[in-house]
């Protein structure tokens, strides 16, 4: 019985021996190429529970990898005794930290992946680059998570709780990384329009405000006006002086009589906005703010940061708008060296605001291909400048469609600007669809083929939602703080950083496939240190019972090339020179 069982186990091992020299990279080669451990030791003057944050970062980074998909699964048996042996107080400690720069952590890993492939880009070549903006949704079970809120889901056009994940991706013309991302809570319809209508309120009162102040100068300057004129009079009363004082008072009387209706403006703006903002502080009492009843927001966690550190400013961000934070890490990627042919975005983002401001960018080199919304949206026609809506540009150009049979659809091209940038729109109707969607962009050189093949880019960010939820276990956090659900979405994004790296250098492999290899050898790994941990401790036993000095044996057989070569026919090199 036990010499069967022992052959079945050697013929695993052999196994296991063959398939793990299948990889290109293991995982520790792919954490030393990135050059993780430097990034992570940036932060070592932040320890948690006295542990170095360069060592626990690691463990987190590599945690899915070790088969386990939590902190507590890490510590009851996913890290063996020679990665770390520490509580897992220390892990949620790390994470809770408000002051850790996550932004500028993943920024460098992302950055370091564009650095790997330099050398690989052929210059002669044109290669599409592109900057995709999309958002997605990470659910939730609890309103106490700090900054939660209820957002609308436009897949399963229901309201459920949780995050909008907005990130901002990188395209290379081969694959796509993330370099940026904000989590951001819905305030909803209610609240916005209220929220609305008070700002509208203010700026117009700020507005009034203005204009009677710079009345009321006007004012005091004519009353000077007067007083030198009734002084001039005083002094010589000849009808030179009485004019000049019969001006002086007519200018006043002026000044006095266009400040009055200022004056009233005022007091109408004032009111209304003193109205709209008890209205607004109403619903923030009684009503669903950010979808949440006033006992859930009080029950809901809340924690007391400096307005110094990193974590104030991403709970800030929180509450800012999408298209904000959109401009925001377009920027910052840009400054990285991030610099796009193109910017990616659906329909939701298009807006004057997104046009401007990009094209506004590196001299207008980068441009922009999004969807458009078909609603109440107004262009003007670079042929003889005639303003029109969408939906009147599609019924007034629908007898010019032309047919491609490349992609077997129809399409409209329209030369035309929107708010004074230039562009051209594309309505396409794709196979026996009788939908038209509209396409538009800012570089006028592109056709049609050549735009769709550009727009096609964008599905690489709904591939990457999907295989971060499915694998790398993005918006799983349970934790209450906010600050650790930015630190577990910055890992996560990282470990598919690591895997697009691994999936790079083997092309065919796809990342679902990868995963699971890497796992699987992480797996191997450990078996196999095991199994030469066991090895060496049998040899310390045989030696102390034979009167042997063990570290003698030991050294004389890590330095007999034939014995080393033995043991590789079991045991992959790179095991035996680690365990040695």
């Amino acid at each position: 019985m036990q010499q069967n069982k022992g052959v079945k186990q050697i013929g695993v091992l052999k196994e296991v021996a063959s398939n793990i020299e299948k990889l290109t990279d293991s995982l520790a080669d792919v954490v030393g190429r990135f050059k993780l451990r430097s990034y992570f030791a940036q932060f070592d003057g932040l320890k948690s529970k006295g542990f170095s944050l360069s060592s626990l970062l690691a463990c987190m980074v590599i945690m899915p990898f070790e088969g386990v998909a939590s902190v507590y699964a890490l510590m009851k048996h996913g890290i063996t005794s020679s990665d770390l042996q520490s509580k897992k107080d220390a892990f949620y400690t790390a994470k809770n930290n408000e002051n850790i720069d996550w932004r500028y952590l993943l920024m460098l890993v992302a950055k370091r992946f564009n650095h790997l492939f330099v050398k690989d880009i052929d210059t002669t070549k044109q290669r599409i680059t592109a900057l995709i903006f999309d958002d997605s949704l990470l659910e939730k079970t609890g309103h106490c998570i700090e900054k939660i809120s209820v957002t609308f889901d436009h897949v399963s056009n229901r309201f459920i709780l949780g995050f909008k994940l907005l990130v901002c991706g990188w395209w290379d013309g081969q694959s796509f990384i993330p370099v940026d991302f904000s989590i951001h809570r819905e305030k909803g319809k209610k609240q916005e329009e209220l929220g609305n209508q008070y700002l509208k309120a203010t700026k117009a009162a700020k507005a009034t405000r203005e204009k009677v102040s710079n009345q009321k100068e006007v004012l005091a300057h004519k009353q000077d006006k007067l007083s030198s004129a009734e002084q001039a009079y005083a002094d010589k009363a000849n009808k030179t002086s009485l004019k000049r004082l019969d001006h002086a008072r007519d200018m006043l009387k002026k000044a006095a009589d266009k400040l009055q209706p200022y004056e009233k403006q005022l007091a109408l703006d004032s009111k209304a906005q003193l109205e709209a903002r008890r209205a607004l502080k109403r619903f923030y009492t009684s009503g669903r703010l950010f979808g949440l009843t006033a006992k859930e927001r009080k029950e809901q966690f809340k924690k007391q940061v400096s307005v110094h550190s990193n974590g104030f400013k991403r709970r800030k961000e929180a509450d800012w708008s999408k298209t904000d934070s959109m401009f925001a890490m377009l920027l910052r990627a840009v400054k990285n060296g991030f610099v796009p042919r193109y910017v990616l975005t659906d329909s939701w983002f298009f807006s004057e605001a997104l046009v401007s401001n990009i094209k506004a960018i590196k001299k207008g080199a980068i441009d922009l291909v999004s969807m458009v919304k078909i609603n109440n949206q107004v262009f003007t026609l670079r042929k003889d400048g005639k303003e029109m809506g969408v939906k009147a540009l599609l019924k007034t150009n629908e007898r010019n469609q032309v047919r491609c049979k490349k992609l077997k659809s129809q399409y409209i091209k329209i030369a035309c600007e929107y708010k004074g940038t230039a562009l051209n729109l594309f309505f396409v109707k794709m196979g026996r669809s009788s939908n038209w969607h509209l396409l538009a962009t800012t570089d006028l050189s592109l056709n049609f083929i050549s735009l769709m093949e550009v727009y096609q880019i964008r599905w690489s960010i709904e591939v990457f939602f999907k295989e971060c939820k499915q694998y790398l276990n993005l918006g799983q956090c349970k934790s209450s703080n906010f600050d650790a659900q930015i630190a577990d979405t910055t890992i996560s994004l990282i470990q598919h950083i690591m895997l697009s790296y691994c999936k790079r250098i083997n092309y065919q492999t796809s990342l679902g496939e990868l995963f699971k290899d890497v796992c699987e050898e992480r797996m191997e790994h450990n078996l196999l240190s095991k199994l030469l941990e066991l090895f060496w401790e049998l040899v310390e036993i045989f030696s102390a019972s034979a009167g042997f000095d063990f570290i003698t044996i030991q050294q004389d057989m890590m330095q007999n090339q034939e014995m080393l070569t033995h043991l590789a026919k079991l045991i992959p090199d790179k095991v035996v020179n680690n365990a040695a």
